[in-house]
C-alpha cells in the first residue's frame, strides 16, 4: 500500500472485529510522523464535522488519516470524494453482525470510496496464523485441530487468536490435537446451533433435546430461533428455487450442500418446520412461554418428523 498513492477513501466493512481492526491499522500506517496528530479516530456527530475534519492539514507529514466510526452521513462524504483533500486519507468503519454463514450483508457506501471487505477469513488463511501464533510455545498443531477450532470458534479470528494462545499454554512443547480443541475450546453459539439443525434435520430428538439443555446452562438461547430460521428458510428455499439461493447470499458451496439437504424432505415437511419455528418465537415473544419451552416444543415436534 505504501508503495502507490493511497485512494481518497476506504470503506472497510465486515463481521470480524479482528479483521477489521488489522485493516484499519494497516491503513492508518500511511499517516506519517508524528502520528498521533496525523491520525484523527472518532464518530462523528455531523457531517459538516467530519467534512471539516477531512479539511484540515497534516503536521509536518505529507498524509493524515481520518478514521470515522458509527453512522456516517453517506451522501456528504460522497460530494466531499468528488473533489477530496489530496493530503487526507479517510476510512469509513462499518461492523456487520451477521447471523449466519450464508449471509453476505455489506453497507451502502459512499459513492467514490473503495470497499474493503472484512469479513470472516477462509480457513485457508487461519491455518497458517495459527502456526505463527502457537510458535513460540513449542507446540504443533495439525490441519485438522485447527479446523475443529475454526469451527468452535464460529471463524472469528479475536477469538480464535485467544483460544489458541491458551491452547499453546497449556500444551506448550506438544501436540495440540483436536480432541484437546473439543475438551478446551467451548462451542460458539453458531456451531452449537448448527449442530441443533443437524440433529433436528437427521430426526435424533434425544441429540437435540441435549444441545438445547446444553445451551441453556450456558445462557445461550437468544440466537437460536434466528440462526435456525435463516438456515431451515435457505433449505425450504433451495427445495422451491435452487436457482434463487444465490439471491439470498449463499456462495455456491454453501447452495451445493443446502440442494442435497433439501432433497431428503418434502417441500410439505420443510413448510412445516418453518411454520412450527415462528410459532415457537412467537409464543416466546409474546410470553406465552418461556424461551427454553418454546424451542423444546419446536425441537420435539420438529426431529419427531411432523408432518
Amino acid at each position: 500500500m505504501n508503495n502507490e498513492k493511497p485512494h481518497a477513501c476506504y470503506a472497510c466493512y465486515g463481521d470480524d472485529s479482528y479483521v477489521l481492526s488489522r485493516a484499519v491499522a494497516l491503513i492508518s500506517g500511511l499517516a506519517g510522523e508524528p502520528r498521533p496528530f496525523n491520525i484523527v479516530d472518532k464518530e462523528f456527530g455531523t457531517a459538516r464535522e467530519l467534512t471539516d475534519e477531512l479539511m484540515q492539514l497534516p503536521l509536518m507529514s505529507s498524509v493524515r488519516v481520518v478514521i470515522a466510526r458509527g453512522k456516517i452521513d453517506v451522501a456528504a462524504v460522497g460530494e466531499y470524494l468528488k473533489k477530496p483533500n489530496d493530503t487526507t486519507v479517510l476510512v469509513v468503519v462499518t461492523y456487520i453482525k451477521h447471523d449466519s454463514w450464508g449471509h453476505d450483508a455489506s453497507p451502502v457506501i459512499p459513492q467514490g470510496a473503495t470497499p474493503v471487505v472484512c469479513n470472516r477469513l477462509d480457513i485457508k488463511y487461519v491455518i497458517p496464523f495459527v502456526r505463527s501464533a502457537i510458535k513460540d510455545s513449542g507446540a504443533v498443531i495439525f490441519d485438522a485441530a485447527v479446523r475443529k477450532l475454526y469451527d468452535r470458534c464460529g471463524g472469528y479470528m479475536t477469538r480464535i487468536n485467544s483460544e489458541a494462545q491458551k491452547l499453546a499454554f497449556m500444551r506448550a512443547g506438544a501436540e495440540i490435537t483436536s480432541d484437546d480443541v473439543e475438551e478446551l475450546v467451548n462451542a460458539d453459539t453458531e456451531f452449537v446451533v448448527f449442530e441443533l439443525g443437524d440433529s433436528i434435520l437427521a430426526g435424533n430428538g434425544a441429540r437435540a433435546l441435549e444441545i438445547v439443555n446444553g445451551m441453556a446452562k450456558n445462557n445461550d438461547l437468544v440466537a437460536a430461533f434466528t440462526l435456525l430460521y435463516n438456515r431451515f428458510k435457505k433449505i425450504f428455499a433451495a427445495a422451491v428455487d435452487p436457482d434463487g439461493l444465490a439471491g439470498l447470499g449463499v456462495k455456491p458451496y454453501q447452495a451445493n450442500k443446502l440442494k442435497g439437504e433439501s432433497g431428503k424432505f418434502s417441500k410439505a415437511r420443510l413448510k412445516s418446520m418453518l411454520d412450527l419455528l415462528a410459532k415457537a418465537d412467537y409464543d416466546y415473544k409474546t410470553g406465552a412461554m418461556s424461551q427454553y419451552d418454546a424451542l423444546t416444543a419446536f425441537v420435539a415436534r420438529a426431529a419427531g418428523g411432523v408432518k
